[in-house]
């Protein structure tokens, strides 16, 4: 049995239920294995979310549409429904409710269902309504917090996949170009290292406006000698996520720009320094945010979030968390600085809590300039 599907079958019983109904994209990933296709949200020819259901006993079977037929997971069996035709008409919503209930009859599901409320589709409640019903989501996420052996591997080649984005960045960004012209490059770099297309989440933005408001996509602004810019990227592969974030300006940094990098990066280090086990997630949160303000800048972000099969996983890091890091975790920490007469910088790695400290899973170097 797969580590994550026993740590599933102890989050169900954690919650008091004897069967476990997954729904989210990141949740029917850890439960069963199965990769759900996100890219371009909801498929047309899907009656509804992929579901996994799960047994206290072992049991694990999948629900998803003839498209993902074929698609791995150590579920057994795999129902597939008919959601893609195009010789016959089909009732695809049909077809997925009655997959759904006959999987659940195969299983001779009864007693406490355990559920994740916050993706359950309306169209299954008749499915489930005999059933007792409870949350199995804050079980969930304690269970997923200490990440296997195998799931810290994927960690680190999604987070290389992500390093491969931030070479690209250094190369590819300069006075002259768009937005999206050096982000086309910085998508090629890691889906040649992935080895196909991959669903991918972030920010990349540039100048001193943009750079303050922290958040946004690339669009066709040309870069300018002496512009900010927030290089953050997020890809999905292998059904994990990986995370980084550089910053730099372009051409020769002012001192302005210097010192908010120096407040920011040195923040970093000072996370590399102090994770561990036993640490307050909410004191780590705290202390960055102290040590960017003793440089005389003011945050306008949170220090970071645990990463796995979702890209923002619990604990996130911030002030009133009280868990305490444990060996196993996988946080991504990105303390961040902003001044609106100079723009904004964060910087992010990810990093692996270990029983003295913490590993660095990525392989770039953060630069304060870009030529």
């Amino acid at each position: 049995m797969d580590e994550r599907l026993a740590k599933t079958i102890a989050a169900i019983k954690a919650s008091g239920a004897d069967w476990g109904l997954f729904t989210s994209p990141d949740g029917v990933a850890y439960a069963c294995g199965h990769i759900v296709p996100i890219e371009t949200g909801p498929s047309p020819f899907a009656g509804g979310p992929a579901v996994a259901i799960v047994g206290v006993n072992g049991e694990c079977g999948l629900v998803i549409t003839n498209l993902e037929a074929g698609t791995e997971s150590w579920a057994n069996p795999i129902v597939t429904y008919e959601g893609f035709s195009f010789r016959e008409p089909t009732d695809i919503a049909a077809n997925y409710i009655r997959s759904v209930n006959d999987l659940l009859v195969r299983f001779n599901v009864g007693g406490t269902l355990a559920l994740e409320p916050q993706s359950f589709p309306l169209s299954l409640a008749d499915s489930i309504a005999a059933f007792k019903q409870v949350s199995v989501t804050a079980a969930f996420q304690q269970v997923r917090a200490i990440k296997t052996t195998r799931e810290v591997e994927l960690l680190r080649e999604a987070a290389l996949t992500a390093s491969a984005g931030q070479q690209a960045f250094v190369n590819a960004a300069r006075a002259g170009r768009t937005e999206l012209d050096i982000f086309a490059d910085i998508r090629i770099a890691m889906e040649t290292r992935a080895g196909g297309r991959v669903p991918l989440t972030g920010d990349f933005i540039s100048g001193k406006e943009k750079t303050s408001a922290f958040m946004g996509w690339p669009d066709t602004r040309i870069l300018q000698t002496g512009d900010p810019v927030i290089c953050d990227l997020a890809p999905r592969v292998g059904g994990y996520w990986g995370d980084s974030c550089a910053s730099a300006m372009v051409g020769e940094a002012t001192d302005g720009y210097r010192n908010l990098f120096s407040a920011a990066k040195s923040a970093l280090e000072l996370a590399v320094e102090t994770v561990r086990p036993g640490l307050i997630v909410g004191d780590l949160d705290q202390a960055l945010e102290a040590h960017i303000a003793r440089h005389g800048y003011t945050t306008a972000h949170h220090s970071g979030h645990s990463i796995g099969t979702g890209v923002h996983e619990w604990p996130r890091l911030v002030a009133y968390e009280r868990k305490a890091l444990e060996a196993g975790m996988v946080i991504m920490v990105e303390p961040t600085a902003f001044d609106p007469d100079v723009g904004g910088v964060r910087l992010e790695w990810m990093l692996h809590v270990t029983p003295t400290g913490c590993d660095i899973l990525t392989n770039f170097e953060h630069h304060c300039t870009i030529s």
